[in-house]
């Protein structure tokens, strides 16, 4: 029997994120669409993956979600890492603004579904808070290891503030720590001979 994923969402006015977390997820299978209906969107996702919860190894997960509202499938992103599984997920009504929940049904949702507050942005705030998710960056998510990095360090980008520092000023004796002066004394012994 597969296990559930976790899963944390938000929402803007027009899409959704879904994370799903799972580590190592390898071609798992992902259907977004509006059946019957097309009032609610319809997430499937099935794959083998590994997950903080069940350790290093690698189990059968599947989650089937009937969405409040309807989706469109061709403007959604999905994007696979080593840590997660993202999908930024756009809505047919792009002006409807904010869903009152994310599933179809009301009452309580499942322990693995939870707001991701990293991405939450509250619907009287969207419009003075930018958005700084750029969607075309979802196709290079694995790609996070380059860029920037620190003076000197390869990858980590330059520290701000530290172009005009002068290390060398900074050499001298470690022991002599904010201004307090060396002493010739001796360190009494730990232990009584």
């Amino acid at each position: 029997m597969p296990l559930l994923p976790n899963i944390q969402w938000a929402q803007r006015k027009d899409r959704l994120y879904l994370t799903i977390d799972l580590q190592n997820a390898k071609d798992p299978t992902i259907k977004l669409d509006n059946p019957q209906d097309g009032k609610h969107g319809h997430v499937i996702f099935k794959g083998k993956a590994q997950s903080h919860a069940t350790g290093a190894e690698a189990h059968d997960y599947e989650v089937e979600l009937d969405l409040f509202g309807a989706i469109n499938s061709e403007e959604s992103k999905i994007s696979i890492s080593d840590r997660s599984v993202l999908l930024v997920i756009a809505k047919q009504d792009s002006a409807g603004g904010h869903w009152p929940r994310l599933l179809k049904d009301t009452g309580k949702i499942g322990r693995n579904i939870k707001v991701d507050w990293n991405k939450w942005v509250d619907e009287d705030e969207e419009d003075e808070k930018p958005d700084d998710f750029d969607m075309s960056q979802l196709q290079n998510m694995q790609n996070l290891g380059g860029g920037g990095g620190m003076a000197g360090m390869p990858g980590m980008g330059g520290m701000p503030g530290m172009g005009d520092i002068n290390f060398e000023d900074l050499e001298g004796d470690s022991d002599n720590i904010n201004g307090a002066e060396d002493s010739d004394d001796e360190v009494p012994p730990l232990e009584k001979e």
